[in-house]
Parts: C-alpha cells; structure tokens; sequence
C-alpha cells in the first residue's frame, strides 16, 4: 500500500513524474523553449510578428523566417556532417527525394532544435492549437539529377516543409528542384473543371521558407540539376501520438 506520507524526496520524485505525464499529454510543443542558443546568440522560437499567409488550398499555409542567416550556416554545415553516420544516413532511390538523413530533432545540435521547434509551432498554431506530435522528420540532400516521384504521407495529419539551400538555378528549366503539389483536392490544381488537375501550385520558396499541408496532397520535386546541394528538411506531425513504425510511410 502506498505511504500516506512520502519523504520529501518522494514528494520531489512523485511532483517530477507527474510533471513530465502533464508535458507528455500536453504534446511536443509545450515542452518548446522560448529562444535557443545557435552559436553566442539566443534565437527565439518564433519571433514577434511572425506571419502566416494562407495558400491556395484548405489546411496549407506559408510562413518566411527572416532571420534564418543567423543559424542556417551552422544547420546546412551540420546536416552535410550528419550525413555521414549510417545511423541517420538513409539513401532510397534517385527518384526516391535526394539523400535522407533522419531524425534532426535527435542530433542534439542547437540549430536543429532550433528549426524543428519552429516546425512544431507552426504545425500547433495551423492545427488551430491542437497538440502536436513528430511522426517523422529528415533533412533531404539533392544532387545532380535527383528528383521526387508523385507522393503523399501516410499517417500524419500535417506535413511541413523548410527550405534551406535552393542550389544553383537551371535557367533552361525554372521547376528544377522545386515543389509542387498536383492534387484535385486543390482548387489552384483544378481551374478548368472540377476535379481535373490541369495546373500545378508551386508554393513560393526561399530559403527561410516553410510551408504546412494536408499530408494526403499528392506532391512531388522535379529533378534538381546543380553543383551545389539543394537542402531541405520535412516533417509528418500528427495530433495523437502514434504507435508503431513511421519508417514504413513511403518517401
């Protein structure tokens, strides 16, 4: 039977277990830091003023963070090194979207934490504050001539997308390397006849750019031709933690 009357230490042990059944509970994003410390600077997780544009589709939105100079060389230099460790190392196919390398909220780097803390607050903020979870989440490393086929996410609710490198521009083909969504879901895809996709949405993408979206939206990345990576990084986050295999989800 449980002591009536616990020991301070117990009393400390019990308020701790609790506490962290509450954060558990309360989703990924209530565990966030208010700023992170990239290099000698404290970078808030999501500046004052941050907007958010609405895109041509229910559930997609669109967001710009201004000050990604102050953390994207220690994050692009941080992935090309990541990349190297066969334990996040994930090559799939050439079509099958660039060089994975898995799992940056696991790297224990300030400026990841940085970018999938903002990732998650975006995805709470556009779930209408629901609580939010990391199903999955990868940087992707294009290089010559890798692309990625037609695809949607199983499981999740929500997908996200960072840009962080575009790579070198191929003025003989402007969709190169970019993203674009190709569903009769979206009215943009549809502007002849209902239902009939006849045009693409290509969000407008900078690097500092991420954009969220119903994870079902059938999307793809036409074939990158460039020296220079082009960097990305994506998350599926759901609204209820999820048993089982994320790995398993194709792309």
């Amino acid at each position: 039977m449980p002591d009536p009357h616990p020991a301070a230490g117990e009393e400390a042990a019990l308020a701790a277990a609790g506490e962290q059944a509450a954060l558990a509970a309360a989703g990924e994003q209530a565990a966030l830091a208010a700023a992170y410390r990239v290099g000698s600077a404290d970078i808030p997780l999501w500046p004052d003023g941050q907007r958010i544009d609405a895109l041509s589709a229910p559930l997609m939105a669109s967001t710009h963070f201004a000050d990604h100079p102050r953390y994207h060389a220690a994050l692009a230099a941080t992935i090309l090194e990541m990349e190297q460790s066969p334990a996040y190392r994930d090559w799939i196919f050439k079509g099958g979207c660039g060089m994975k390398v898995r799992r940056p909220d696991r790297w224990g780097n300030p400026a990841a934490d940085l970018i999938h803390g903002r990732a998650l607050a975006f995805a709470h903020r556009v779930l209408s504050q629901h609580d939010v979870y990391t199903d999955d989440c990868w940087a992707s490393v294009y290089r010559d001539g890798q692309y990625c086929l037609p695809h949607s996410h199983l499981r999740s609710n929500v997908s996200i997308v960072y840009l962080l490198d575009e790579g070198d521009p191929d003025p003989d083909d402007p969709m190169a390397g970019q993203l674009v969504f190709a569903d009769p879901r979206i009215p943009h895809c549809c502007q002849q006849e209902r239902g009939r996709v006849t045009s693409l949405l290509k969000p407008e993408m900078t690097p500092g750019t991420m954009i969220v979206f119903a994870s079902d939206y059938v999307h793809t990345v036409g074939p990158y031709r460039g020296h220079r990576p082009r960097m990305t990084m994506s998350w599926n986050v759901t609204i209820k933690r999820l048993a089982g295999n994320a790995a398993a989800s194709f792309l």
